[in-house]
């Protein structure tokens, strides 16, 4: 057999050797690895053969290659060492390693043989763990998914009995049994299946005892990333359950007395959001017996008329099979209760039987309770109520913390029924003093009413002077223009008729006239010359006719009723207003409509009349003027703006004056308020509100008549009024 052959072989042994094992050459590159080794390493043969030793494994101690040196020198044989040995992915496990030359035919070294164990006896655990308190073991998995131990450490030996010797090799089922065999089975499987560290919590019984472990399952993979391996710790938690246990017992009891508090927390916080004392009661009864689970809970009054003071049950809570409670009961029989509970007692009964009065047990055993558990309360006002719980189905001991929790209830309703005295009288009072304020408000809103109906009618009966003063003044200037411009028209005749004759006799002026005639335009002037005569009596006739509606608008010298004509009052007023109805650059003018009637003469206050046709005409304007700002020149010219005025003789002797518009109209809140003082849809400082109110006076109250808004959104408004042709003689 030639050394190819040998080579040949020697690789088949490798392949096959449950040995980690590999042959490098005196460079340390590698030729040929054991399966064990890869697996072992995590290294992929087709990788590894022909890299350097030192190249897979970087981290290896200068130590480790100086012993190699030595070997392939012949210095030293290589023998077994036991080290850490750090692997490609940079984990460190512990070995037992071993360096040989090999030998061409010739006789020459030409290379190492590296052998490789894995430390993985009883002794290596013992030696890394010992001291340490928690249960270690190491489980094998073959490729059928059977666990088998390989070792476990000392505190697992002590408490099964089974030492890691006997341990090894076996399976679960082998070592403890079907049952618990069974359970541990199921665990490590799971973590198979997970495929990462898994954590359970078992109760096992050892030796007759049981015990509590927190274990946790850590899984090892191989090259192939098969998992062959776990490593299990585990902690006895036994000692650490019986303190959960008492733990658990008083958290029990802390979180029930932890919810009795927040159950008081939150009957005080119910019973402190009402005011009403009745309501307070109620919310009282009703979670004390929830909160006690008891079968009934009652709050009673003690009536103290006398000779027949009584018992008040004015609020229940119970079961649904116990009859009602409610109403009035006298004293007699339970005299016993009301000195202690007058004391401030609490009657403290867990078995009626135990009642030494026999009045008092009878009583009380004739409707049904078997104990009772009662609370006086005392008010700010010397009132006596009571709290009473009471069983009915079999005796109940009252414990001390039920007592305890059922007095701080009973001091929080205590508080909550004084607050609601204070509550009640101070209602009282508020709606004392609201009365008096209410009426202070209505004396006042009258007096600021009179004040401005006072101011304004100053302010009225001022422009009524200062009219007719202006009025007196410009009268008397136009009555002196418009006296010499008939004298001066005629002057004017006689000049141009004597200019004529001239022109006829003397039909050849000299140079110098004919000149100045020339200049002047003779002819033109001799046309409009009297024109413009005509013309300035024309203007001091209309300036006559507005000084007369000045003085027919003011009617300063019209205080008392007269018969006057109701359309020159509105034709003044018109006359005053005229401006506003004239176009403007952002709309058309405002169309009048005028719908007079055949009227008589009213007898009325013809100032006041016009002060109210004044305002509902500048409103009615403002109200156009407003709606045309939100409405484009050729929306105004296709729905013009108009105002209508329409006069009627009623048949009742009364006139109707309507004023109405075209605009936007008002809802039915406003319309409801418009004769209200003060109050006005303008903005702040253009509107004071008492325009539409003085109004309504002037009318209902002045002159006996009615003043009505008809009005929608949409639909424009008109205002009506009514007057009498003669009032009645009480206004």
């Amino acid at each position: 057999m030639n050394a190819s052959d040998n080579l040949e072989l020697f690789g088949l042994f490798l392949q096959h050797t449950p040995t980690a094992v590999a042959m490098c050459d005196r460079q340390m590159r590698y030729l040929l690895a054991s399966r064990q080794w890869l697996i072992d390493y995590g290294l992929d043969e087709q990788n590894l053969i022909g890299r350097s030793h030192y190249e897979v494994f970087p981290h290896l101690p200068d130590q480790w290659r100086h012993k190699a040196e030595l070997v392939l020198s012949g210095a030293s044989s290589g023998e077994f060492q036991e080290s850490s040995f750090v692997c490609p992915d940079g984990s460190s496990v512990p070995i037992k390693w071993s360096l040989h030359p090999w030998k061409h035919p010739s006789g020459e070294r030409g290379g190492l043989i590296l052998s490789a164990e894995m430390i993985q006896s009883e002794d290596f655990f013992h030696s890394i763990y010992e001291g340490v308190e928690n249960a270690i073991f190491v489980l094998d998995v073959d490729a059928q998914g059977v666990f088998r131990y390989l070792s476990w450490n000392r505190p697992i030996a002590m408490v099964t009995g089974i030492s890691s010797a006997q341990a090894m090799g076996k399976t679960p089922h082998e070592l403890f049994g079907l049952e618990l065999g069974n359970s541990l089975h199921e665990r490590y499987t799971k973590c198979l299946v997970a495929g990462e560290c898994t954590f359970y919590e078992d109760c096992i019984p050892l030796q007759g005892v049981d015990t509590y472990w927190l274990t946790t399952l850590t899984p090892l993979r191989d090259a192939a990333g098969r998992i062959y391996r776990i490593i299990g710790t585990g902690s006895n938690i036994s000692a650490l359950k019986q303190v959960e246990e008492a733990l658990r017992q008083s958290e029990a009891r802390f979180r029930e007395l932890a919810q009795r508090e927040e159950l008081l927390n939150r009957l005080a916080s119910q019973i402190r959001s009402s005011l009403d004392l009745n309501t307070i009661l109620e919310t009282a009864v009703q979670e004390i017996r929830r909160l006690l689970q008891i079968e009934q809970c009652l709050f009673m009054w003690y009536r103290p008329n006398g000779e027949s003071a009584s018992w008040e049950i004015l609020h229940e809570a119970k079961v649904d099979n116990l009859p009602s409670f409610l109403g009035c009961y006298p004293e007699e029989p339970t005299s016993f209760q009301v000195i202690q509970l007058l004391n401030r007692e609490i009657i403290h009964l867990d078995n009626i039987e135990a009642l030494t009065d026999p009045n008092s047990r009878q009583f009380f055993q004739s409707l049904g309770y078997v104990s009772i558990l009662n609370f006086p309360i005392m008010t700010r006002t010397g009132e006596l109520g009571v709290v009473a719980c009471g069983q009915f189905s079999s005796p109940r001991t009252w414990h001390d913390d039920e007592v305890e929790l059922l007095s701080a209830v009973c001091d929080q309703v205590a508080i909550a029924i004084n607050q609601a005295e204070l509550y009640t009288q101070t209602r009282e009072a508020a709606a004392i003093a609201q009365a008096h304020a209410t009426r202070l408000e209505t004396t006042l809103q009258e007096l600021q009413r009179t004040q401005s109906q006072l101011v304004q009618s100053e302010k009225m009966s001022s422009l009524g002077q200062l009219v007719a003063g202006v009025a007196h003044e410009i009268n008397n200037s136009v009555n002196f223009i418009y006296g010499n411009l008939a004298p001066a028209s005629e002057y004017t005749r006689d000049i141009l008729g004597l200019l004529q004759l001239y022109q006829q006799q003397y039909p050849h002026p000299t140079p110098e006239i004919q000149d100045e005639i020339a200049a002047i335009d003779l002819d033109f002037l001799i046309k409009d010359l009297p024109k413009l005569l005509s013309s300035m009596n024309v203007g001091a006739e209309r300036i006559c006719e507005i000084v007369r509606s000045l003085r027919n608008f003011s009617r300063l010298d019209e205080a008392e009723m007269k018969l006057v004509d109701i359309h020159e009052g509105i034709e003044s007023t018109l006359l005053i207003l005229q401006n506003r109805f004239k176009s403007k650059p952002d709309h058309p003018p405002i169309q009048l409509i005028k719908e007079y009637g055949n009227l008589p003469k009213v007898e009325c206050y013809p100032g006041q009349l016009n002060q109210v046709f004044m305002n509902l005409l500048t409103n009615a304007i403002d109200a156009l003027d407003e709606s045309n700002k939100k409405r484009s020149l050729e929306q105004i010219k296709a729905d013009a703006s108009i105002i209508r005025i329409r006069t009627d003789v009623l048949k009742n002797n009364r006139v109707a004056i309507k004023i109405s518009d075209n605009g936007p109209g008002m809802a039915e809140e406003v319309r409801k308020r418009l004769f209200d003082p003060f109050f006005t849809t303008k903005p702040v400082g253009i509107g004071t509100g008492l325009g539409l109110s003085i109004s309504y006076q002037i009318v209902v109250q002045k002159h006996g008549g009615q003043l009505k808004c008809i009005s929608a959104p949409g639909q424009g408004a008109q205002f009506l009024i009514e007057i009498p042709l003669h009032p009645p003689s009480h206004i």
